[in-house]
């Protein structure tokens, strides 16, 4: 007789492929846990590479911001000293214009007049005096014109004076300090 085995050999070859395709599931999901864990893992350590590096660039930045304050803070007492010796050259400079300007007034004035104020600023002289006539007055100014040390002499302002009773008087004449290395430059 023949050999028939009547057991459900479909059903368990279909429950055989039923757990093969649960394992085989089964692995796919634990290989895609381990490929999403290793993807996980790699950008964690790319972010945290960046944020390391983020944090060195920003401490780097700090330093330099530091650097440049003293760099501008060194500038500024640098343009302050170069300012004081700049003002210091002028000062010395102006030292014999000083000197030069009373010689110079006491050459050039004449006979008759008198000085009652002399005021300097900047370059700008201002005389403020008294003479006894008109022509003393033009006489001083052209003496004044001839000088190496003031230049410019611009008469602002005669009047009588009231006070003396003569005929005297009262002037104001404006005129320029120099030097005779500048006026040559100038001319």
């Amino acid at each position: 007789m023949a050999n028939i085995n009547l057991l459900p050999w479909r059903e368990e070859q279909r429950s055989e492929r039923q757990r093969q395709f649960i394992s085989i599931l089964g692995l796919i999901a634990v290989l895609g846990v381990v490929v999403m864990w290793s993807i996980y893992i790699y950008y964690s350590g790319k972010i945290e590479n960046q944020r390391i590096r983020n944090n060195y660039l920003q401490t780097q930045i700090r330093q330099l911001d530091t650097k440049i304050k003293e760099i501008t803070t060194l500038e500024a007492e640098r343009k302050e000293l170069v300012d004081r010796m700049e003002l210091i050259q002028d000062l010395q400079k102006s030292r014999p214009q000083i000197v030069h300007l009373f010689d110079e007034i006491v050459q050039k004035m004449p006979e008759g007049m008198n000085m009652i104020a002399i005021e300097r600023k900047g370059d700008d002289v201002l005389f403020t005096g008294m003479a006894e006539s008109a022509p003393r007055i033009s006489n001083f100014m052209r003496n004044l014109a001839g000088s190496q040390w003031i230049t410019k002499p611009n008469i602002e302002n005669i009047d009588d004076d009231k006070d003396s009773g003569a005929a005297r008087k009262v002037f104001k004449l404006k005129s320029k300090i120099t030097s005779p290395s500048a006026k040559k430059e100038a001319e």
